[in-house]
């Protein structure tokens, strides 16, 4: 062991530790004096432990002239060595400086050097130092810098080195008054592929995803994986050019991907700012850049959005709704209503739709249209769902209590909702606090449902009807209508989309689809309900085509409970006066 530690300068606890360090490590007294080296110091210096340890000082293997000048930055005095001067240091030093090896030859070294406090077993006053050739230690620097600013995944820059970038672009199109556009790109239905494919290749598809846009911007531009499943990039296009470049960018996205003999197909949103007229800051130009992906992930993805000022608008008109929606559960500001659907053939009422409103104490009523999307894009809606199941199943079973007498109720599930998984245990814990048998209770779905995690859903759906609970499908023909998922799934009713029921007296073809649908739903053995109806016409043609129920203004709006309740009222009367006549005959 090369520490020369038995020659009167105590033992080193820690000596293994210092051995087998990568780099040159020594101690020294307050002199310069050398007590110990590792392997590497002598390494990098070529001489043995024995000829440097009580030998000589640290600062003879440093270049003479260099010392001379600059004696002053160890030990506070620039007069020679012969004065006996110590090192003057009261905390770590570091700087650049020459070696003189032992073949006379000079290396660049980077000289670190700190007192011992005592820690290390050594007296009070003494040096630990570490020496690193140079080129080794801009080696490790460059490593450093380039895993700092790097994804680790795509190898392309990260959102840090992305944003050093933007600025030096901006300085240098300020003072060139020119102008750039910062695109950002997201991918769409890649967490769908990691769960079905694995991270492996997630991660390969981003990593060719990288490539092609890369390959699209060139040396020109810049190009940075800012998220997981982000992209952004800057190009010195604006304009017309700059929204060519990012249609070709999706195109370039949506190119069919070779992974692990699977052909995966996957599209992006891009959002679009420039500078400087969406703005003359990075901040400024990052976030009007999201409030556009933002917008073309809203439309459906697949699509480029460049941002304006209508967009601001509505970004800060969604933050604010999410703000005030927060406090609208908190606050008990939403609240039930129930619309009637009716049995076409005996005018009877067969069930009734929730329906959910919002009614703030300043703005009044707020459109669903408006606020669910913003529920679901925030994730309120699995809150939101849930309160709606609960509040429907106790207004439910309060109503055939006071009235004897009640329809099947229908509530709306998101997708999102159903995704979670514990859908038939909330749809359980509510019939249960409510203490409603489930055959009063129906759940609606969307087609996308259906055409997610099919299994799952599969599951789910069965356990439900298990339960008692029916099942129908919404909005029938707006989504990826399929005769496969209806003979799969245990379904009971299908909805036909309103879109469909009021162009049907205008459009003969509008009207033959319509007729399809129920025709197709009748020989499934499945009810059908049209949305929509709004006229008398409008009943009339579906009732000629077969629709087996019907909901809107013709025949009812929505209902508070209280209007609810005097509307059953008379029929639970009635119900029990024909029992009572029934028992009284029998």
């Amino acid at each position: 062991m090369h520490d020369g530690l038995e020659s009167g300068h105590g033992a080193l606890p820690h000596v293994e530790a210092l051995a087998s360090a990568p780099y040159g490590v020594f101690m020294c007294a307050p002199d310069g004096t050398l007590s110990y080296v590792n392997a590497a110091f002598e390494q990098l210096t070529a001489f043995r432990a024995e000829e440097l340890v009580g030998s000589r000082t640290f600062q003879s293997l440093l270049d003479p002239a260099e010392l001379a000048r600059r004696r002053i930055e160890l030990f506070g005095t620039d007069t020679g060595e012969s004065s006996g001067a110590v090192l003057a240091l009261a905390q770590r030093y570091e700087n650049e400086w020459t070696c003189i090896r032992r073949n006379n030859t000079r290396i660049h070294i980077m000289l670190a050097l700190a007192p011992v406090e005592g820690s290390l077993g050594e007296q009070r006053g003494t040096y630990i130092g570490m020496a690193v050739e140079m080129t080794r230690y801009a080696q490790s620097e460059a490593r450093l810098w380039y895993v700092s600013n790097h994804d680790g995944v795509t190898r392309l820059p990260n959102q840090t080195l992305f944003a050093e970038r933007l600025d030096l672009t901006i300085a240098r199109c300020r003072r060139d008054t020119t102008g750039f556009t910062v695109l950002l790109a997201e991918l769409n239905s890649l967490r769908k592929l990691r769960d079905a494919l694995g991270s492996h290749a997630a991660e390969l598809v981003l990593q060719i995803v990288g490539q092609r846009l890369r390959g699209l911007i060139g040396d020109a531009g810049t190009i940075a994986s800012v998220s997981g499943t982000q992209f952004a990039m800057l190009i010195n296009e604006t304009g017309v050019a700059a929204d060519a470049l990012a249609s070709a960018a999706l195109a370039r996205i949506a190119a069919p991907i070779d992974c692990a003999g699977s052909t995966v197909n996957l599209t992006a949103s891009v959002g679009c700012a420039a500078y400087p007229e969406d703005g003359a800051d990075s901040p400024s130009l990052m976030r009007r850049a999201n409030v556009a992906l933002s917008s073309a992930t809203a439309a459906g993805g697949n699509v480029v959005r460049r941002f304006s000022a209508a967009l601001d608008g509505q970004a800060a008109r969604r933050f604010e709704l999410e703000t005030m929606l927060r406090e609208a559960l908190d606050g008990q500001q939403l609240h039930l209503v129930y619309q009637p659907q009716i049995t076409l053939a005996t005018g009877q009422l067969a069930q009734v739709e929730t329906l959910l409103r919002w009614q703030h104490p300043k703005r009044g009523p707020i459109s669903p249209a408006e606020f669910v999307p913003v529920a679901e894009e925030t994730g309120l809606i699995d809150e939101i769902g849930e309160w709606v199941i609960r509040t429907a199943c106790r207004d439910a079973g309060r109503l055939l209590r006071l009235t004897g007498t009640l329809p099947r109720v229908a509530v709306n599930v998101s997708p999102q909702q159903f995704r979670r998984r514990n859908l038939l245990a909330i749809v359980e814990s509510a019939l249960h606090d409510a203490a409603l048998d489930p055959c009063y209770l129906e759940v609606e779905i969307t087609e996308g449902v259906l055409l997610g995690d099919t299994e799952e859903a599969l599951q789910t759906l069965h356990a439900l009807r298990k339960l008692g609970v029916e099942v129908a499908v919404d909005d029938f023909g707006t989504g990826y209508s399929s005769l496969a998922y209806l003979t799969r799934f245990p379904l009971n009713r299908l909805k036909i989309d309103r879109s469909f029921v009021v162009r049907m007296t205008t459009d003969a073809q509008c009207a033959a689809l319509v007729g399809a649908i129920i025709a197709m739903a009748h020989a499934l053995k499945l009810r059908v309900t049209a949305e929509g109806v709004e006229t008398e016409e409008q009943a009339a043609r579906l009732a000629e085509l077969g629709c087996d129920e019907v909901q809107g203004f013709w025949f009812a709006r929505p209902l508070g409970l209280a209007a609810l309740r005097n509307l059953l009222e008379p029929l639970g009367q009635a119900t029990r006066s024909k029992h009572t006549g029934h028992d009284a005959a029998s």
